[in-house]
C-alpha cells in the first residue's frame, strides 16, 4: 500500500457503493462530484485495488470493492453505535443512577428530589439503596453505589464529604399529648416522660446522653430501637414520645406532634463520594437538585395542623457543596 487511508475516502467509497453513483453520493455528503470522484482515485492509489469500472456508463463495483464495503460497513456500524453511545451518556450520563442513603432520608428527603430528576430525565434507571451508614460505607468502596447521603460521619481516605444540609433533631410526640402545648421543649421537659429514643450508635442520641450527663439527668427509656421510622409509629401509637431528625418526622405528617428541641441537636445531611472516581453527569445533576431542594418544616406544619401560630425559622440551611 503505497499511501495512508483517511476518513474522507472512505466515507466516498460507502456513500458511493450504497447510492450508485458519485453525484447522489456527493449530495449526501454535501460536496461535489468532481470531489468524489477524486476521493475514489485516491482510495484506489492507496489500496491498490481496482475498486470500480464503467459497465454502459455507469460504475460498477469489483468483487474487490465488495468486499472492501463489507468491511467498511461493519467499521461505521461500530461508529454509530458510538455515536450512539456519546449520545445517551451526553444526555443521561451513564444512564444509571445508583444512589446509597439511609432511611430516614430516602423516606423523607428524597422523594419530592426523586420525583422531579426523574421528571426531567424520564430514560434514567435508579438503583436507591437503604442501609445504614457503616453499610453504605462498604457499599461505595466496592463501587456499587455512586454516592452516600446520610446523617452519620463516614471517616476514610478513600472518600470525601460534603455537608449539604444542617438541621436539628426534633421532638415527636402522640397528638394530643401534654407536651404538645409547648412550642418547643427541652431535656428536662422529656424527662418525666416515658422514651422511645434511638440506640447509642446513632449520633443524635451521643449528644442527648451527653447533655443529660451535663445536666446530671437520667431519661426514662421504654424503647430503645436502631430506626427513626420505628420511633415515630410507635410515638404516633401511643407508646411514648421520641426524638429523631426532622426528616423522618415529615414522613408522619398528620399523626404526630412535633415540637423543637432546645438546646438544639444539630442534624446535617451529608453527601459521600468516593476519591478513586470522579462523579457522573447524572450524579451532579441528582445532587443539584437536592441542594436546591426546599425541605418542609415539620414543626411548623404541625402547629399549623393544631391550628396553633409559629414565627419560627425552617430547621434547615441549603449548604453549596
Amino acid at each position: 500500500m503505497a499511501r495512508s487511508l483517511n476518513f474522507q475516502q472512505i466515507q466516498a467509497f460507502k456513500a458511493v457503493m450504497e447510492t450508485g453513483t458519485t453525484t447522489r453520493a456527493a449530495q449526501v455528503l454535501n460536496t461535489t462530484q468532481p470531489s468524489i470522484s477524486r476521493r475514489l482515485s485516491e482510495l484506489r492509489l492507496a489500496t491498490g485495488l481496482e475498486l470500480f469500472d464503467i459497465y454502459n456508463g455507469r460504475l460498477r463495483p469489483t468483487r474487490e470493492s465488495r468486499q472492501l464495503y463489507e468491511s467498511v460497513r461493519r467499521h461505521f456500524e461500530g461508529l454509530e453505535k458510538i455515536e450512539t453511545a456519546v449520545h445517551v451518556l451526553r444526555k443521561s450520563g451513564t444512564g444509571v443512577l445508583r444512589i446509597g442513603s439511609t432511611p430516614t432520608l430516602a423516606a423523607g428527603l428524597l422523594p419530592d428530589v426523586m420525583a422531579e430528576f426523574t421528571r426531567q430525565n424520564p430514560e434514567v434507571y435508579i438503583s436507591l439503596q437503604t442501609f445504614g451508614t457503616a453499610q453504605l460505607r462498604d457499599y461505595l468502596s466496592q463501587g456499587l453505589i455512586d454516592f452516600v447521603l446520610t446523617t452519620g460521619h463516614i471517616e476514610n481516605a478513600e472518600v470525601s464529604s460534603t455537608r449539604l444540609l444542617s438541621t436539628q433533631a426534633v421532638c415527636v410526640l402522640p397528638s394530643g399529648h401534654p407536651l404538645a402545648k409547648q412550642r418547643s421543649l427541652s431535656l428536662e421537659h422529656l424527662q418525666a416522660h416515658r422514651l422511645v429514643l434511638l440506640d447509642d450508635n446513632d449520633d443524635i442520641m451521643v449528644a442527648m446522653r451527653a447533655r443529660l450527663r451535663t445536666g446530671k439527668q437520667q431519661e426514662d427509656t421504654l424503647v430503645e430501637t436502631n430506626s427513626s421510622l420505628t420511633i415515630c409509629a410507635l410515638v404516633a401509637a401511643g407508646v411514648g414520645v421520641g426524638v429523631v431528625n426532622p426528616f423522618v418526622a415529615n414522613t408522619f405528617a398528620g399523626q404526630l406532634a412535633v415540637r423543637e428541641l432546645r438546646p438544639a441537636i444539630p442534624v446535617d445531611v451529608t453527601l459521600v463520594r468516593s476519591v478513586a472516581l470522579a462523579p457522573s453527569m447524572l450524579a451532579n445533576r441528582f445532587v443539584e437538585l437536592l441542594t436546591r431542594q426546599t425541605l418542609p418544616d415539620p414543626i411548623n406544619s404541625n402547629h399549623a395542623s393544631d391550628q396553633q401560630s409559629s414565627t419560627m425559622h425552617p430547621p434547615s440551611t441549603p449548604t453549596t457543596p
